[in-house]
């Protein structure tokens, strides 16, 4: 497949991190999207590009599929600015992260004789971050605050486009950012280069670890474990190399997908067997970390899963979040369907009508399912307050008027 970029690049890639929403039919990342358009539409402004796609390049789609993955492939060979938007969820993004190293791969074709690569990247602060709690990467870019005022710096774009009160300090901030863009553009040429193979690049932030922990819990057999007639083609060694889907295209385990994708959303996930995290859920009934459950339905097999998957049932954890994920194409699971759904109901009654509780039939579906997965599972943290958490009364004061992204 040819690599060569095939268009103009954007001015700027704006590079975010996606915010999952708890309200169903809200569009998550508005704001960023608010910030997004009028940064455009000064850039347009500015400049006499007459294609306004030219203008900047944002992910606005859903983070899967080949499609996906060749535009934003695309934008990054091409853009001439990148624009990452800072916040802790930024920094804990492994896709946020892969972006940063596509167009840094960039930037290291064009070190100078004094080893300096052009001042293409410019940061914008989403959120207030302290200089210290930044990675490597983001420490070694120079960026001044003052010419974007002193609230930026305070409460960073999310602030300032939220709160009516804030709407000349807003105009003044994105002003300033689009005339840095259209400045870098226009003075520092990097030159295009082929599409990398996004999925492969590691992400620039290694050295950031990740706040948030997710207590991932893979409940599945081992090859030890597996029932006589069952094919150990799907399974090895250990819970955590099971893959209901796998394939040639797709050999990776179940767990590791689930690992990428908790890291995109900004979470490091603790792994482990329901041996390894029945004993933490059974001593307590207030939630310590976000958890996910994936269960696999042949778990049912084995009397030593029934009896802790009935364990688990009783507790009523209702901040753990369960994946069931089925693969109709496998000839055993399909003719086994009938029965193995009936000793899961049996053993998990509660759980398999609780809301919290999703089943998946392919691996598209399992790539979609756990993103909301995550979602119910914080949300519920939140409810809960985590183990020793003591929570702060706030004094009542008069709260700012809030605005709609469209304006008014």
């Amino acid at each position: 497949m040819d690599q060569r970029p095939t268009s103009p690049g954007p001015y700027f890639f704006l590079s975010y991190a996606h915010t999952p929403t708890h309200v169903p039919h809200r569009r998550a990342n508005k704001w960023v999207a608010k910030l997004f358009s009028d940064l455009c539409e000064h850039i347009l402004q500015l400049t006499n590009l007459t294609d306004p796609a030219q203008a900047g390049f944002m992910d606005i789609g859903l983070r899967s599929g080949h499609l996906w993955q060749e535009r934003l492939a695309e934008a990054l060979a091409t853009c001439r600015v990148f624009v990452p938007l800072y916040s802790p969820r930024y920094f804990e993004s492994l896709n946020c992260g892969r972006e940063w190293t596509a167009f840094a791969r960039r930037l290291s074709n064009h070190v100078g004789p004094d080893g300096q690569a052009p001042e293409a990247i410019i940061p914008a602060l989403w959120t207030p971050m302290a200089p210290e709690s930044l990675p490597l990467a983001a420490k070694e870019i120079q960026f001044s605050y003052e010419q974007l005022g002193a609230r930026y710096r305070e409460e960073g774009f999310y602030g300032l486009a939220k709160l009516a009160a804030r709407r000349t300090q807003y105009q003044i901030a994105t002003w300033e950012l689009a005339n840095r863009i259209v400045f870098a553009a226009q003075n520092t040429w990097i030159r295009p280069s082929d599409r990398l193979d996004f999925e492969s690049l590691p992400s620039a932030f290694l050295d950031h670890q990740a706040e948030r922990l997710l207590r991932l819990t893979i409940v599945a057999p081992d090859l030890a474990r597996l029932p006589p007639e069952r094919t150990a083609y799907y399974y090895g060694r250990a819970c955590e190399e099971w893959n209901p889907y796998r394939s040639e295209d797709n050999a990776r385990s179940l767990c590791s997908y689930a690992v990428d994708i908790a890291a995109a959303h900004g979470f490091r996930a603790r792994i482990g067997s329901l041996a390894d995290h029945l004993p933490d859920l059974r001593e307590s009934e207030k939630a310590d970390h976000p958890s996910v459950m994936i269960i696999d339905p042949w778990a049912v097999t084995h009397a030593g899963f029934l009896t802790a998957l009935s364990d688990f049932d009783k507790l009523r954890r209702g901040w753990v979040s369960v994946l069931v994920p089925w693969n109709l194409d496998d000839e055993q699971t399909r003719e086994r369907e009938p029965e193995l759904r009936q000793a899961l109901e049996k053993v998990l009654g509660e759980r398999l009508t609780d809301p919290h509780t999703e089943t998946v039939t392919s691996f598209a579906a399992f790539r979609r399912a756990l993103p909301d997965a995550l979602g119910r599972a914080t949300n519920q943290f939140l409810v809960i307050p985590p183990i020793g958490a003591d929570v702060p009364v706030e004094p009542m004061t008069q709260r700012p008027r809030l605005m709609d992204p469209g304006g008014g």
